[in-house]
C-alpha cells in the first residue's frame, strides 16, 4: 500500500510576513531548490526578501546549510503540533472520556485506535492459528474492517489539511504513516495465516516456543505503542525499545534455529518469521513516529 502525504493549498489562513515564512519552509520542504534563486522563484517573491527570510531561518535553526528543513525544530516551533493532541487531551479530562465528532484531532486519534484495535484482533488471530487453535475471527475475515478503517483515518487527515495551517500538513503525513503501519500489521498477520494454513507439518519443541516468544513479544510492544500514541506517556517508548533489543535478539537465535530442520520446514519458518519480524517492525516504527510527534524530539531507529 502506497504511503499519502498531503500538502495545504498555497491559500494559507496566515497573512503577512508568517505567511511567507511559512511558504518558505513548505517550499525547502517540498522542492529542495538547489538556489536561493530557484527557492525565490518557487515562492514567488525576490532573493533579497528570501535572503532576509532564510536569515530569520536559519538563526532559529528551522532551516539548515543547504537548504534543508530541521524536522525537530519546525516540530518543536509548530503549534498545531502540540494542540493536535492537548486538545484531545483537554476533552477527555473534561468528559471523562474522549469527545466525538467536533474536534478533529480526537476524531483522528479515535480512529486510529478502532485501527489499531482491528490490526492487533488479526495479529492473535495468526499467533492462534499457528498453534493451531481457531480464532474466531480468522485474520483474513477481518481484512475488509481493516481496510474501511484504514480509509476513515486517511479520509479525515486529508479534510484536516484542508483547515490547518501547514506545517499541519507534516502531522498529518507522519499520521497517514501510522495508520499504514497499522494496516501493514494486518496484512502480514494475514500473510501469516495463510502461511500456516498451507502448511502440512506443524511446528514443534523449542522453535515453536521461541516463534511464541516473539509473538507475545510483539503483542508487548503493540501496548506500550498504544501507550505512547493515544496517551503520550513517552516513558512507554523507553520500555518498548528494551523489548525491540530483546526481541532483535530472539529473532536472530530463532534464524539460526531453523536451519536445523528440513528445507520444506525451514522454507515454512523462514516465511512466517520474517513476516512476524515486519509486523513487529511497523509497530516500533509508528511508536517512533509518535514520540517525535509529541515531543518533537527524534527517536532512536529501529532495529528489526
Amino acid at each position: 500500500m502506497s504511503r499519502k502525504t498531503w500538502h495545504r493549498p498555497r491559500d494559507a489562513t496566515r497573512h503577512g510576513r508568517d505567511a511567507t515564512l511559512s511558504q518558505v519552509i513548505e517550499a525547502v520542504d517540498r522542492t529542495a531548490p538547489a538556489t536561493k534563486a530557484d527557492l525565490a522563484d518557487a515562492v514567488g517573491i525576490s532573493e533579497q526578501y528570501v535572503s532576509e527570510l532564510l536569515q530569520e531561518l536559519k538563526r532559529d535553526g528551522v532551516v539548515r546549510k543547504a537548504y534543508v528543513v530541521d524536522d525537530a525544530a519546525v516540530f518543536d516551533a509548530a503549534d498545531s503540533v502540540s494542540e493536535f493532541f492537548e486538545t484531545a487531551a483537554d476533552a477527555a479530562s473534561e468528559n471523562g472520556r474522549r469527545a466525538t465528532g467536533t474536534d478533529r484531532g480526537t476524531t483522528v486519534l479515535e480512529l486510529l485506535e478502532r485501527l489499531d484495535d482491528v490490526t492487533s484482533t488479526q495479529y492473535e488471530a495468526a499467533r492462534l492459528a499457528f498453534v493451531g487453535d481457531s480464532p474466531d475471527h480468522p485474520a483474513d475475515g477481518l481484512e475488509s474492517l481493516t481496510n474501511e478503517r484504514y480509509f476513515a483515518v486517511l479520509g479525515e487527515l486529508k479534510s484536516y489539511t484542508l483547515t490547518t495551517d501547514w506545517p499541519g500538513n507534516r502531522v498529518a503525513s507522519d499520521l497517514a504513516t501510522i495508520a499504514t503501519n497499522l494496516e501493514i500489521v494486518g496484512d502480514r498477520s494475514c500473510f501469516i495465516a495463510d502461511v500456516v494454513d498451507r502448511q502440512d507439518t506443524e511446528t514443534t519443541g523449542v522453535v515453536e516456543e521461541r516463534i511464541l516468544d516473539v509473538f507475545e513479544a510483539g503483542s508487548r510492544i503493540n501496548g506500550y505503542l498504544v501507550d505512547v500514541l493515544f496517551e503520550g506517556d513517552l516513558e512507554a517508548y523507553d520500555a518498548l525499545h528494551a523489548e525491540e533489543e530483546t526481541v532483535h535478539r530472539d529473532l536472530d537465535e530463532l534464524f539460526e534455529l531453523v536451519t536445523a530442520y528440513d528445507p520444506e520446514l525451514y522454507g515454512h519458518l523462514v516465511t512466517v518469521t520474517r513476516a512476524l519480524e515486519r509486523a513487529i517492525y511497523y509497530w516500533v516504527d509508528a511508536a517512533e513516529i509518535a514520540v517525535r510527534l509529541h515531543s518533537g524530539i527524534e527517536a532512536d531507529h529501529a532495529m528489526i
